[in-house]
């Protein structure tokens, strides 16, 4: 069965294939052509390196949501969360204002704060990635030590001038 496109997608698709910026989809695009032409979908995954299925499912896709859909990454992206971003800047945001109140805010803390508005274990790894993801970061040790002497005593220091003495053996 061929497919029945109108020649304004035919266009579309073809001068998608020449985009170079849509170049890691061509083959996705090329499912659709070649099926417009007539080809089997056997005959397209073999061609393209597609199971049958797989075509079938690209095709589907153009057919009821166009091309943006064939144009666009499906893998990755944050798949197992448990807040969306929106409630993690909240959580954040309650334990920063809680900090500028003079509360100490220590990671132990936070993450079982955390584990307590999620309902569940989470791994610290997860959670110092959400850290990660909105930009806190771990405080800076102190530029200098507290009982470092002032600057006059360490100019003096600097400024000895030592005299060595001639050790005769006898």
């Amino acid at each position: 069965m061929k497919l029945q496109l109108t020649q304004k997608q035919i266009t579309e698709l073809q001068l998608s294939l020449k985009n170079k910026s849509y170049a890691p989809f061509h083959r996705r695009v090329q499912c659709i052509l070649l099926r417009s032409e007539g080809m089997t979908l056997t005959a397209i995954g073999n061609l393209l390196g597609f199971s049958t299925q797989t075509v079938k499912n690209q095709i589907d896709k153009y057919l009821l949501e166009g091309l943006s859909v064939i144009l666009k990454e499906t893998r990755g992206g944050r798949n197992r969360h448990y807040l969306t971003l929106e409630e993690e800047q909240e959580f954040l945001k309650q334990h920063l204002s809680n900090s500028l109140t003079g509360e100490y805010v220590t990671i132990d803390n936070l993450f079982r704060a955390y584990q307590e508005r999620v309902g569940r274990q989470t791994t610290r790894e997860g959670f110092y990635a959400l850290l990660k993801r909105h930009g806190w970061r771990k405080i800076t040790p102190r530029p200098e030590h507290p009982k470092k002497a002032d600057a006059k005593t360490i100019l003096a220091s600097k400024n000895k001038i030592y005299v060595q003495e001639d050790k005769k053996a006898f």
